[in-house]
């Protein structure tokens, strides 16, 4: 748990690198064990490290570590906050195999156990299990934007949680055997916003697959493009939220015409960048995460080729 609000915080430290998914949740859920781990202080040595640079052509650090990270949840603290983030490990784990990871950040409001769970609609460990690490974080106080706090400290809780997910990715590719080619986040409502801007700011985002999300970063000060899964619900189609699936789509080289893909109704924007499709699924509700969601996802970020 974070144990104050971001706009309290004078921020200080420096920028490491990389980035995750986040997680949501409608209401507490017991999370599956696993060991948590308490040492203080980033992983990552800021005068080195590039925020922008993407991860290394090999396997992570973690392929040749004596002992790994332990599947479960994990604690930290950072610019004066604990944070906490859990790993859903694949069974059975080969630590001599570099994995994708998946970042998973939940809606606003909600907590790790958003996407932490074993059953329901919401449960993508089952879908990841076989294949991939899963990485659930959390937001300060439960938001990745804290639309309460005054304006004028949107930008700098931006940042704060930027060193979060830098932090929590270093700790990941130390830990456990990470295909850098293949790190990926997702999110829904205010995690999937924060997972597009992750995309922008973090080059070594490879893909991000969103629902119901708005923009609100500077396309001036992104460093990298991802291929992106997008989905919104017809009764929530906003402005907002088109501007960023049309955003995404510039980005990527794409033209506006489509042509139909699995799972229905999703379509793939015709003629985009090698490397970057972009997959919009408009669903038939309104502001959700649909059944199509988890199965799209992965199939999207499974089915990449490498840039």
């Amino acid at each position: 748990m974070v144990t104050q609000r971001s706009h309290w915080i004078q921020v200080v430290g420096r920028l490491p690198i990389v980035l995750l998914l986040l997680a949501s949740c409608d209401g507490p859920i017991e999370a599956d064990g696993g060991g948590h781990d308490q040492d203080a202080g980033p992983l990552v040595d800021a005068e080195v490290t590039d925020a922008a640079r993407p991860l290394e052509e090999s396997g992570s650090d973690g392929c040749s570590a004596e002992m790994g990270l332990a599947d479960g949840e994990h604690r930290f603290e950072l610019d004066g906050l604990e944070r906490r983030y859990s790993v859903r490990l694949p069974r059975p784990y080969d630590p001599a195999r570099p994995w994708p990871v998946v970042l998973a950040l939940h809606a606003n409001g909600n907590d790790i156990t958003y996407w932490d769970r074993t059953s329901g609609f919401l449960n993508i460990r089952d879908v990841l299990v076989d294949d991939a690490v899963l990485v659930v974080l959390e937001a300060i106080d439960g938001h990745w934007r804290d639309y309460e706090a005054p304006a004028e400290t949107w930008d700098e809780r931006i940042e704060i949680e930027l060193r979060y997910v830098d932090e929590v990715l270093a700790r990941v590719r130390t830990g456990v055997c990470v295909d850098p080619g293949s790190v990926f986040a997702m999110g829904f409502s205010g995690g999937g916003s924060f997972a597009a801007l992750m995309g922008c700011r973090r080059a070594a985002i490879r893909a991000v697959a969103i629902g119901g999300a708005v923009r609100y970063f500077d396309p001036e000060a992104c460093v990298g493009t991802p291929a992106t899964w997008i989905t919104i619900g017809t009764l929530e189609l906003t402005p907002d939220r088109l501007a960023l699936r049309d955003l995404m789509r510039e980005r990527a080289g794409c033209s506006e015409t489509s042509t139909s893909v699995e799972p229905a109704p999703c379509v793939a924007y015709d003629d985009c960048d090698l490397g970057t499709p972009v997959h919009y699924c408009q669903h038939v509700s309104a502001h959700v995460w649909p059944d199509i969601g988890n199965q799209g996802m992965w199939s999207f970020f499974r089915g990449l080729q490498p840039r």
